[in-house]
Parts: structure tokens; sequence; C-alpha cells
């Protein structure tokens, strides 16, 4: 039973999944949201396509897998691949009826969302651009989870800075993305300058999160300790990369939490050290369960 509950952890890639929630918060409060239920639910929900997305992931994989990733739980024998169909759909199907329930995360953004997942999967490894399209699932969570703040309209109302998160996460992701995609390699050397200098972006991070705030002693600051920090870790992530790509990659995704963080400390700074806290768990999560 462990050993199983062990395969469906590795399918969901569930170590990464406290930057899913930082995502959340990102949009949650930036758009005006509080702590209430409906923010949970949100978690809830979306974590369940999250999890859904990376098992369907394998599913779709299942024949190239087999020829150079054997150590899968589809190729291995853990599973069936018949059963890994049934559990990505149910988990997506219950995603999208809890999002649906409970919380007003705007239907246009939540079908932009599932087709986005869909579609990656689908595509992936046929076309290099579809990195584009993973980083259209992180900027959709951001802005769902905004758009669920402002649902006494029936249009997407989004503060700008959400907006612009969101597309500085697609161009984030997407190198990270576009890294993995070299992760079966021992080392970092076949690497591009184009991915190294998409995951250089979070550092703006602090930066957008400052706009329009008072330029006070204690934005100025926080802005100063936001950009050193993350400057530190995107070195620390480059380094890793250098020696050998999965660990630079699971670093880079721990690090979406580090990024939101920083945004974070301008609207909740009980949100900001929650999201401090998630990356510190996703640290620690990838070491039990791996993040690709």
């Amino acid at each position: 039973m462990i050993s199983g509950l062990r395969t469906l952890l590795i399918l969901g890639r569930v170590s990464n999944l406290p930057t899913i929630w930082t995502n959340i918060g990102v949009g949650w409060f930036l758009s005006g949201g509080s702590w209430q239920s409906e923010f949970a639910w949100l978690v809830f929900g979306v974590s369940l396509l999250y999890v859904a997305g990376m098992t369907l992931n394998d599913a779709f994989d299942a024949n190239w897998d087999s020829k150079h990733a054997s150590e899968r739980p589809i190729p291995s024998g853990k599973i069936p691949l018949s059963a890994v169909w049934a559990i990505g759909g149910l988990e997506l199907a219950t995603g999208i009826g809890i999002l649906l329930a409970f919380t007003s995360f705007h239907p246009v953004l939540l079908i932009g969302l599932v087709l986005a997942i869909l579609i990656y999967n689908w595509i992936h490894k046929y076309w290099a651009g579809s990195v584009l399209v993973m980083g259209v699932c992180r900027a959709l969570v951001y802005a769902g989870a905004g758009s669920a703040v402002a649902a006494h309209t029936t249009g997407i109302e989004l503060p700008m800075l959400v907006w612009l998160v969101a597309a500085v996460s697609v161009i984030y992701i997407s190198g990270l993305t576009l890294a993995a995609r070299s992760e079966h390699l021992n080392n970092g050397g076949g690497l591009g300058i184009l991915p190294r200098l998409m995951l250089m972006l979070p550092v703006v991070f602090p930066l957008l999160g400052s706009h329009n705030l008072p330029q006070d002693l204690i934005t100025i600051s926080l802005v100063i300790v936001g950009i050193v920090g993350i400057w530190a870790w995107v070195t620390i992530i480059r380094s890793s990369i250098k020696q050998r790509i999965p660990v630079g990659i699971a670093y880079a995704i721990a690090g979406i939490a580090f990024y939101d963080a920083a945004i974070l400390a301008f609207a909740d700074w009980r949100a900001s050290v929650a999201a401090l806290g998630c990356f510190v768990l996703t640290i620690g999560a990838q070491r039990i369960i791996p993040a690709t």
C-alpha cells in the first residue's frame, strides 16, 4: 500500500505542489482577497488540476518513457497505463467540480487552464514551442485566483500587477521547461543561452511588487532584499544546472515560491511568510519525491 501511494505521489509530482499554492496566493491577495474559506477551496481545486496534469503527463508519454525513462512508474510496471488514465481523469474532473462549486474562479479562465494542461501534455514531445503552453498554465493559475476575488462581475477584472506577474511567469516557466528538456543529460553543458536568460527574469519580481506603492524606506528596503535574495537563488540555480540539470530544475521550480513571496510582501506579510514556508517545504519534499 505504501508503495502504491508513493507511485501516485511520484506521478503527481506532489513535491512541487507548494509552488502552486503560492501562485494562488499572489493572484488572490494582490487582487484584494482575504483569509477566507474560498481561498482554501481554490488551493484544493487547483492542486487537483496540477496533480491531474502531471499524472496525465505520464499517460501521454508512456511510449516515450518506455524507451527513454524506463524508471518512470508506467514502464517500470508499478502501475498500469489504464489506471493512470483513470486516476488522472478523476483528479481533473474533481478539481473542475470543486472550483465550479465552491469558488468564483472565472469559467473562461478555468476552461483555458484545463485546455492548456491537456494541450501541453498532448504536444510537448512534438513541438518545442509547447514550453510557452506550460508557461500559460501557470499564468492562468495567477489570473484565475485573482478572478475569484472580483466575482461580482461577468468580465475578467484583475489588477495590472497580476497580469504583469502572470506575463513574467510565462517567460520564466517556459525557460524552466526548456531547460528541463535536457534533464536526461549528465550535466548542463548543453543548456543554451535562451533558457538561462529566461530563468534570470524573476529578479524583476520585487520591482513589480513595489509598483505604485509609496517609495518610503520600508518599500525600498523590501525591494533591495527581494532583488538580492532572488539573485542569490538564481545564481544557485545556474550553478546547479551546470553540474546536473535535474537538480537545477528542481531548485528552479522551488524558486517559484520564493519569487512569489517577494511579491506577496507588498500585499500581505502573513502570506509572504507562508510562501517562504512553501519554498522550504518544496525543497524538503523534493528530497523524497522527485520534482520532475
